[in-house]
């Protein structure tokens, strides 16, 4: 039931559907008309997502199949249908496949940047610090009085600036522009060498990733598949009544539980439940366990190889079970504190592997990119940018390292950050591009893993104030490291036949456009509102993020020796489950399974991932492969129905406010 590559250096799993290269006779969709729609889709795309998260706290762009994304690609695909009618005409208005992916990869790599990738933290972080310097709270010399004035609107909180954030614009001001022109010139600049840095490293490592590891890449099957024969025609999934069917059903379900939310009195289908808390002593740990239903989960499980969809569940149950050991033998606390050390080594250790068994290629970048070695015209990776990707990493790293010193970090702080940042986003990228879990990040923030390691009491205050202000882009990233989406829109170029190049410069385009956008329509919907009135998680975000500067600011930190342990066995279960893999074929647990097993995406998928593994289990059991590629379309119905009608909801909440659908 497994479709794999041995070799001593493979970490990977692969199936036959994994080879999504374009055919050589297709342009590479890289158009103007193509990149003017995309611009315009993600403007719009941007300035919806910050509307939604912050007023209602609904993300359309959430994920690494982003739900509105998808929905947007459903309808250009419809105006292509419709446009098919008026022939002639017609055909040469409609996008080709690989216009409609390249429009799809931009909103990939935008998808979060308004939601809580980016937008969601900053801008009310940056007014929440200064707001909450109250005696009860923070007094100003805490942090405030060391900060460099150009990083915030105000370092004064009865400001109109900062004060009406939080109580609205007062009948007649004028919008408080100006206060915000020096901090967004400021930090507008790290933003993009942040995100430049994450394009420049996967794309020095996409060919590893796509040719030479062959990764699955099970959620970018989706857009590649559906739009494949456009615009002669529907693409052959979208032909597949099966499809239908299972997008049909999921409609139906959630539009069943739309109109409960507005008719009460109709019975409710409660997806997210959550087992009673029945059971004491050691079973405890076996008590309130989600059971949450996620149909979009189970497709994209019914998509995986065996041995991942397997260990992402299994992994789930043994962090319950080490809760059961360890109460049985009288350890009752610090058990999240415990798993996540493990998780930390064992992040450590997999970028460690995954590092190592890159180093050839690594070593090839590198060479090429000084100019050491030329590459020949015929070589696979002849097209690669690595001189782009290479050089442009190192500036990105020294501007960004250079920006942290200038505004108050030391040096060896910000290398740390921003050194273990891209390893990180590496391993959740092999998450998704690997396992394909919809939403992740890593259970984990960069800046606070140092504080534990390191300890505060070893750093300056602006140390800890600067690394928490610089990690509320990306590293804070509660569902999205933007890293797996570039990742993603890289594997979506080669199926097109673009190069690289082009693909990082599209991606970096459209990145720049939604953060500037960001930046108006953000704070616009803060001022017009004020914090009191936004959604339930902004309400209170910015008072939680200060709250948590002033915890590392006033109570150091300090590795205990149980958390050593942690880290040392996390590390040797990763360690040893990667040289499991690469010496025994038929070795069932993948080392993605261990580091996924820690946080809430994988409380609410594990049930949908068991579902939609022991699905496939018993259909390529009972009716062989075979049996299982005619049933691929209706996981991608199900992925689908669901993008569509949580996106439709989404849409009608705005008007017609009502409970969400689903939690994310």
């Amino acid at each position: 039931m497994r479709d794999r590559v041995p070799g001593r250096d493979s970490l990977v799993a692969i199936a036959p559907e994994a080879d999504l290269r374009a055919s050589p006779e297709r342009k590479d969709g890289v158009t103007a008309r193509a990149f003017v729609i995309g611009i315009i889709l993600v403007i719009g795309f941007t300035v919806a997502g910050c509307f939604s998260v912050l007023l209602r706290y609904e993300i359309i762009g959430t994920g690494y199949l982003p739900r509105g994304a998808i929905c947007l690609l459903l309808a250009l695909i419809a105006g292509n249908a419709a446009l098919r009618y008026l022939g002639r005409t017609g055909r040469r208005l409609s996008l080709t496949a690989n216009e409609l992916l390249l429009i799809f990869a931009m909103l990939l790599v935008v998808g979060a940047i308004a939601g809580q990738e980016y937008a969601q933290h900053v801008y009310l972080n940056m007014v929440g610090i200064v707001y909450y310097t109250t005696p009860d709270i923070a007094e100003p010399t805490l942090y405030l009085d060391g900060l460099d004035p150009m990083l915030v609107p105000s370092v004064n909180r009865e400001d109109p600036v900062i004060r009406w954030a939080f109580e609205g614009l007062p009948p007649g001001a004028a919008f408080p522009w100006r206060p915000w022109v020096t901090p967004l010139l400021v930090w507008t600049p790290f933003f993009m060498a942040l995100y430049w840095m994450v394009l420049c490293f996967s794309a020095a490592m996409a060919h590893r990733w796509e040719q030479e590891e062959r990764l699955l890449y099970p959620l970018v099957q989706v857009p590649v598949e559906i739009v494949e024969t456009e615009p002669l025609g529907l693409a052959m999934p979208l032909r597949n009544p099966i499809l239908w069917i299972a997008f049909g059903l999921c409609c139906a379900l959630f539009t069943f539980k739309m109109i409960h939310a507005y008719v009460p009195s109709l019975p409710d289908i409660n997806l997210q439940k959550s087992t009673e808390t029945v059971m004491g002593g050691p079973y405890s740990a076996f008590n309130r366990v989600p059971v949450h239903f996620y149909p979009e989960m189970v497709g994209v499980s019914y998509l995986l190889t065996a041995e991942v969809g397997f260990s992402l569940w299994v992994f789930y149950w043994f962090r319950r079970i080490q809760e059961f050991l360890r109460i049985a033998v009288g350890i009752d606390a610090g058990h999240y504190q415990f798993y996540k050390a493990q998780t930390i080594g064992g992040y450590l250790v997999l970028a460690i592997a995954l590092l190592w068994s890159a180093r050839a290629h690594l070593q090839r970048a590198f060479t090429v990119a000084m100019g050491v070695l030329r590459m020949d015209p015929d070589d696979p990776d002849a097209r690669e940018p690595y001189r782009l990707a290479v050089l442009g990493f190192i500036a990105a790293l020294i501007f960004i390292v250079a920006w942290c010193v200038r505004f108050g970090m030391g040096t060896t702080w910000a290398l740390a950050q921003y050194l273990a940042f891209p390893l990180v986003g590496m391993v959740v990228a092999r998450v998704v591009c690997e396992a394909g879990i919809l939403i992740y990040t890593s259970p984990f923030r960069i800046n606070e893993a140092i504080f534990d390691i390191a300890g505060t009491e070893h750093m300056q205050p602006a140390d800890i104030t600067m690394l928490t202000m610089t990690s509320w882009t990306q590293i804070r990233s509660t569902a999205t490291i933007n890293m797996a989406a570039v990742a993603q829109s890289f594997k979506i170029g080669s199926a097109m036949g673009a190069s690289r190049t082009k693909m990082m410069l599209m991606a970096m385009a459209a990145i720049t456009v939604a953060i500037i956008v960001s930046h108006f329509a953000s704070l616009y919907v803060i001022y017009t509102w004020g914090v009191p009135k936004l959604g339930w998680w902004p309400r209170g975000s910015s008072l939680g993020a200060t709250t948590r500067l002033v915890q590392y600011l006033q109570v150091p930190t300090l590795m205990t020796a149980s958390d050593w342990v942690g880290m040392a066995l996390g590390g040797a279960i990763t360690w040893a489950l990667v040289a499991l893999r690469r010496q025994f074929v038929w070795w069932p647990l993948h080392p993605l399974g261990f580091v996924t097993w820690l946080g809430w995406p994988i409380d609410r998928y594990w049930l949908s991932i068991f579902i939609g593994w022991l699905v496939k289990y018993f259909v390529v059991r009972f009716g062989g492969y075979q049996t299982y590629h005619r049933l691929r379309p209706a996981a991608f119905g199900l992925i689908l129905g669901v993008a569509f009608i949580v996106t439709v909801s989404i849409v009608l909440h705005f008007f017609y406010p009502a409970a969400p659908l689903i939690i994310e």
